[in-house]
């Protein structure tokens, strides 16, 4: 987490690193979203611009979720998988991780190699990140991670290129709930302006991020909110994402981001929260979302997560099942209400 006594490493001096390294294994959180993704991209586009031939975006994610969900991303399918990544060797390349906030948060496999690499840089815009890296450009003041990108490209020689500006653009249309969130300053607008004068159209990315939605998943979704549930005089409202209904729908886990904020939508509903089963990953996750002032990464810090204000993130073990971590995270959240209503 960012106190008075965290060291920070400024943009220069990250550029000084990016400089002087040649080799760079890139990648990002689980579970991954537009910023996440779009940063990491932006940020391979760049490092080739500057001369770098050895640059690889991996992912613990596999492929099909690229393909699925990122498509309409320039590069996109130059994103590896783990197993695709085993003959690199570790020890020459340095690792950037980008939009996590802690190490745990790129996979569990692909962890157990972050102490092989030459070092970590670590790029991110979380309040809690947990600075692991050698070097730590984190900015909790951007909308997103592709915020800080953008910074990187301006302090730089490069152009700004149309395929350059749909991924910045993308990552901060993502992160910033098409512009809605509280984390959009003056500067976001400043910076979207910028982007769209390369001829990037506003409706592309509504297209590919909002209107991008099949029947199939339509129907899925119908199902979840007919079944929502709530408590606390309708304050809290979740949703249950299982295998058995992902299946049922021909549905990827990484395609339901979206649906919590429908949940958001009801009137009353201080904090809302989708809890998702992820039998290959063997964990159960929470996704915790919050209107106004209330304070959801105090709630997911508090059992191990970690996040925004406003957007954060927990997991368990799946061992406990969604019984019990509903039980936890209704309680949680209930508690904080009471003192928020005070």
């Amino acid at each position: 987490m960012i106190t008075t006594e965290t060291k920070l490493t400024s943009i220069e001096d990250i550029i000084k690193v990016l400089m002087e390294e040649n080799n760079f294994v890139l990648t990002f959180h689980i579970n991954p979203d537009y910023d996440a993704v779009s940063s990491s991209l932006a940020l391979k586009y760049i490092l080739e611009k500057m001369g770098k031939t050895n640059v690889t975006v991996v992912s613990e994610e596999k492929k099909e979720v690229f393909q699925k969900i990122f498509s309409f991303l320039p590069y996109y399918q130059e994103i590896k998988e783990l197993k695709d990544i085993k003959d690199i060797n570790f020890k020459e390349h340095v690792l950037i991780v980008l939009d996590s906030g802690e190490i745990k948060r790129i996979g569990k496999n692909f962890q157990n190699y972050t102490k092989e690499f030459k070092f970590i840089v670590n790029i991110d815009h979380h309040h809690d990140n947990e600075m692991f890296g050698k070097y730590n450009l984190v900015n909790p003041n951007t909308v997103g991670t592709g915020e800080i990108i953008y910074n990187i490209l301006k302090q730089t020689n490069i152009p700004l290129s149309k395929e350059l500006a749909t991924l910045i653009y993308a990552s901060i249309v993502g992160d910033s709930g098409s512009f809605r969130f509280d984390s959009v300053k003056p500067t976001t607008h400043r910076i979207a302006a910028e982007l769209l004068e390369t001829g990037i159209k506003p409706s592309f990315f509504t297209s590919n991020m909002v209107q991008n939605k099949t029947i199939e998943f339509m129907k899925f979704e119908a199902e979840l909110l007919q079944n929502i549930k709530t408590c606390c005089e309708n304050k809290v409202a979740w949703i249950r994402i299982t295998e058995e209904l992902l299946k049922k729908y021909n549905i990827l886990e990484s395609e339901t981001e979206s649906i919590i904020e429908d949940i958001g939508k009801i009137k009353d509903t201080i904090v809302y929260f989708a809890i998702k089963e992820k039998k290959e990953k063997e964990i159960i996750s929470v996704a915790l979302r919050s209107k106004r002032e209330f304070d959801v990464s105090e709630i997911a810090r508090k059992l191990g997560g970690g996040g925004h204000k406003n957007a954060s993130g927990v997991s368990f073990d799946i061992s406990l099942g969604i019984e019990e971590v509903e039980k936890i995270i209704t309680k949680e959240i209930c508690n904080h209400i009471k003192l928020y209503e005070k």
